[in-house]
């Protein structure tokens, strides 16, 4: 197993490549970073018994090229969008940990129609943040977390991330990409971002599983085709507020809805017009409070979180129209509040989440997404209503590429 990147002030592993003269972000493709043969010509005393070696590589900031010797069967997650892709690569086994629960609710109410599909890892959610000791003790063949984001947590100097890396396994992750945030000042020269798609190509080609990663690239390609080929002009197309809010209203939080980044993968391709305009803010999220909603007065409202039975959708929605200023929203007069799943997607829960949203935006283009009851799973759209192919994504999982 080998780890390379360049090593800067104490250590720390840099980014992979520069920026284009622009500006602008050049990432290194992870898609360039198959699985491959040492081509290396061997030497006459080695020529008579000398097999070429599989390898898995990847090349990705921050933490430059990572090689497997072998697909890792022991892999550490923190954020939700890995154990998805391992999932999506019939790979879900060999995840040990992940943060956040409500990850296992989510993906479980959007795969509920795929035959025999298990989420392997739904018992290994644990606390938010993790030690040293934890990492030695799981000793994985891979931690898939950004070291960026690692070295901002409290306990961890940029010596703890080389000393994982050396001793443990190697370390692959891109947060900052979610919607292209500022990383830590040390590793911020070389920072690339990535989409969504791009860091999914990383990991297949790590686990050396580049054809079903192939397959399932298609299958989003298309589905953004039909999507963009439907849309329609921008003139006609509703003004929505994204929202983070609590089901007694005490909460509400506005989060981008076009901004770059995998955090807006399924709401920035549907072109919708952001009710809030160009409001600028920093972080994730911006608090609001209800007369500046109304101020906005979006077409339609996305709600976070809120698609599993864990949170009480009914509620939120009669809670609207009992407020004297939220029953006076367009969205609410018009029954145009949705349920939405979670921004920290992976690439099962991407094509599910863009199908969804389409359908809550572009009923008219897409048809019409369903009244949502607390508890439900998601619906059964027939062949002529998917927005992909559900069956061909359930074969692709299970093997049948």
């Amino acid at each position: 197993m080998k780890y390379g990147g360049a090593l800067v002030g104490g250590g720390l592993l840099a980014g992979c490549s520069g920026r284009s003269g622009d500006g602008s972000p050049s990432p290194v493709s992870p898609s360039e970073a198959t699985p491959s043969a040492d081509t290396t010509q061997p030497t006459e005393a080695d020529t008579s018994n000398s097999t070429p070696e599989a390898s898995y590589s990847v090349e990705l900031s921050p933490v430059g090229e990572v090689t497997l010797d072998a697909p890792p069967t022991n892999v550490f997650t923190h954020f939700p969008w890995f154990p998805d892709m391992a999932s999506a690569l019939g790979r879900g086994d060999t995840i040990n940990n992940l943060w956040w629960d409500g990850t296992v609710a989510g993906l479980e109410y959007f795969t509920a129609g795929f035959d025999e599909f298990e989420i392997e890892w739904a018992d290994n959610a644990g606390e938010y943040g993790f030690t040293k000791e934890q990492l030695y003790e799981l000793d994985s063949d891979l931690h898939l977390v950004d070291p960026a984001w690692v070295t901002s947590q409290d306990g961890w100097a940029p010596a703890d991330i080389d000393e994982v890396a050396s001793n443990v396994g190697p370390w692959l992750g891109n947060y900052y990409s979610n919607f292209h945030a500022t990383p830590p000042e040390e590793w911020a020269d070389g920072y690339e971002y990535y989409s969504l798609w791009e860091l999914f190509d990383g990991v297949a080609a790590l686990y050396g599983e580049r054809e079903r990663y192939d397959a399932l690239a298609s299958v989003h390609d298309e589905q953004l085709a039909t999507i963009e080929e439907g849309l329609p002009p921008e003139s006609d197309r509703p003004t929505v507020a994204y929202l983070s809010i609590s089901t007694d209203l005490s909460s509400i939080y506005l989060l981008r809805l076009n901004a770059p980044g995998y955090w807006n993968s399924h709401t920035r391709p549907l072109g919708a017009v952001d009710a809030f305009g160009d409001e600028q803010f920093s972080g994730p999220f911006k608090e609001v409070d209800m007369e500046a909603l109304l101020e906005a007065d979006p077409d339609a409202i996305l709600a976070l979180w809120t698609v599993t039975e864990t949170f009480d959708f009914g509620a939120l929605k009669q809670n609207l129209e009992d407020d004297p200023v939220g029953r006076e929203l367009s969205a609410v007069e018009n029954d145009r509040v949705y349920p939405q799943g979670t921004r920290w997607q992976g690439p099962l829960m991407n094509l599910f989440q863009l199908e969804m949203t389409a359908k809550q935006l572009y009923p008219e283009q897409f048809g019409a997404w369903p009244e949502y009851e607390n508890g439900d799973v998601y619906p059964d759209f027939s062949a002529t209503e998917q927005l992909f192919d559900h069956q061909r994504v359930a074969d692709i999982i299970d093997g049948d590429i």
